[in-house]
C-alpha cells in the first residue's frame, strides 16, 4: 500500500493538490455507495416519487422500474420479496460492490 501524504515534504505545509487527486480518482465509488446506502435505508413498502423518464414520459413499462425496491429487500434480508420486486436486483448489488471493490483497488497516480 503506498504512503499517502497530504502534506509538501519540503514545506510541510498541506498539499490539497493530492487530496483533490485521489477524491477525483474515487468519485466514482463514493457515488456507488451513497446510491447503494440511500436505497438500503428507503423503506421498500412506501409508494415514493418517481425520477424515472420512461415513466414520467408515459411508458408503463420500465425495465428498470422496481430495482430500488429489491435492494431495499435485499438489505433487510428478504430474498424472495427482492426478487418479485425486481429480478435482477442480486445482480445489481453485486456487480455494484465488485464496481466499488475494483475502484478501490486501483492505485491513484499523484503528478
Amino acid at each position: 500500500m503506498p504512503y499517502i501524504c497530504f502534506f509538501n515534504s519540503k514545506t510541510m505545509k498541506p498539499d490539497f493538490r493530492h487530496f483533490g487527486q485521489l477524491l477525483r480518482a474515487r468519485f466514482e465509488a463514493f457515488v456507488w455507495i451513497t446510491g447503494l446506502t440511500l436505497m438500503a435505508v428507503m423503506s421498500p413498502v412506501d409508494a415514493h416519487a418517481s425520477f424515472c423518464p420512461l415513466k414520467n414520459l408515459g411508458f408503463s413499462f420500465c425495465p428498470g422500474c422496481g430495482l430500488g425496491h429489491a435492494i431495499a429487500w435485499l438489505f433487510r434480508g428478504d430474498l424472495v420479496q427482492s426478487f418479485h420486486a425486481h429480478p435482477l436486483g442480486i445482480a445489481a448489488v453485486l456487480i455494484l460492490t465488485w464496481r466499488i471493490v475494483d475502484i478501490f483497488r486501483k492505485p491513484v497516480l499523484y503528478y
